[in-house]
């Protein structure tokens, strides 16, 4: 059913020859019509030299994708914040900018000049005045969860090198990403239930930094593992991928989980939170029992998703010694990194963001 899928969306992206003159680009001719995450029919150059990407997690993908050299501005957002993808390619910091977070304004991104526009969080009736304001072709892509939707992922990818002429790179990141969760699956298998620890996540950023409170009940590497994430029992009306999900303190001493993980953005918060002599830090087990560990940013305008996989390994690590024992983690953290991004970059990473690895209880 999953490569019927596959078969569907290459059909759908059939090229067709026809005229596609680009006011901004009159040397562009020849076109062809795709269809983009929304489903609408855009005509794109067959040729493409120039792009830019907007709102949340465009640029990321791009990258991802191999388009970095093919970016021509960015989003007053990307040079506000420091993210893998920005210090992997820094010249990217030096491009012009092409408006404000999320949207991006048309008068810049007609002066970039680029051949097609990549957008995500979005609808098509802002996709399609996008279009009307600027005739350049505006391609919608998506940035969905790893954990529970990452086909939606691919198919971007797949669309993305549809475009751009990069479907071998679309297929090879795609297989990384599999062959890496199956290997994640076959370390974690076959540990019996009653001694798989229980896990949280917390410090989970969405729209900046939170504490404690902040999770993800569907935490791509508590997936992977089949680890016993004990917010996996919230609803899934109360979990959103935008705005986030947050439990009330008393909860978390009612599960009182046997190992806590944070994710480094929320780190100050979190350590307010479980400061000495607070209800958190006396009851909480894991605080007493030294079983804390903090994880890479989840998100930074979108996810990590390069992030995302290095801290399942992390994760399998401490939860599963003997089934990841010959992993060295920083080895496999460059690898994920040079695969997503070109460049071996964990040190530059763990320096910005210190993370994988204990929190001592004295240290709240």
């Amino acid at each position: 059913m999953k490569y019927d899928r596959y078969i569907l969306f290459s059909i759908t992206t059939v090229i067709l020859f026809i005229s596609c003159r680009n006011p901004s680009r009159p040397d562009r001719d020849e076109c062809v019509v795709v269809k983009d995450m929304l489903g609408r029919e855009v005509k794109v150059p067959e040729n493409i030299e120039r792009i830019v990407g907007l709102r949340a997690g465009a640029l990321r993908l791009l990258v991802y994708m191999d388009g970095a050299d093919k970016v021509v501005g960015i989003e007053e957002a990307e040079k506000r914040g420091v993210r893998p993808y920005t210090i992997a390619h820094p010249e990217l910091m030096e491009l012009p900018l092409i408006g404000p977070s999320m949207g991006g304004d048309a008068e810049l991104i007609l002066k970039a000049q680029p051949d097609v526009i990549f957008i995500t969080y979005t609808t098509k009736g802002d996709a399609d005045d996008l279009q009307k304001k600027t005739h350049i072709p505006v391609v919608a892509i998506e940035c969905p969860e790893l954990g529970t939707a990452r086909d939606t992922l691919y198919d971007s990818f797949r669309l993305i090198g549809k475009i751009l002429h990069k479907e071998k790179r679309a297929d090879s990141l795609i297989s990384y990403i599999e062959n890496s969760i199956d290997d994640l699956n076959i370390r974690s298998t076959g540990f019996p239930v009653e001694k798989k620890p229980s896990v949280y996540i917390g410090g989970v950023p969405y729209s900046g930094a939170h504490g404690i409170c902040s999770t993800q009940p569907f935490y791509p590497p508590f997936l992977f593992l089949h680890a016993n994430n004990v917010a996996s029992e919230i609803d899934r009306r109360l979990v959103s991928h935008v705005k986030g999900t947050y439990i009330d303190k008393e909860k978390l001493i009612s599960w009182n989980p046997d190992v806590l993980f944070i994710d480094a953005s929320g780190l100050s918060l979190v350590k307010q939170d479980l400061a000495k002599n607070s209800p958190l830090n006396s009851s909480l087990k894991a605080i007493q029992n030294n079983a804390v560990h903090i994880l890479l940013p989840y998100n930074n305008y979108a996810i990590n998703y390069e992030l995302v996989l290095i801290n399942a390994w992390y994760t399998g690590k401490v939860l599963y010694p003997s089934g990841f024992a010959n992993v060295k983690i920083s080895q496999k953290a460059n690898e994920i990194l040079e695969v997503f991004l070109g460049k071996s970059i964990y040190k530059e990473i763990n320096i910005i963001s210190p993370g994988l690895q204990p929190v001592d209880q004295n240290e709240f």
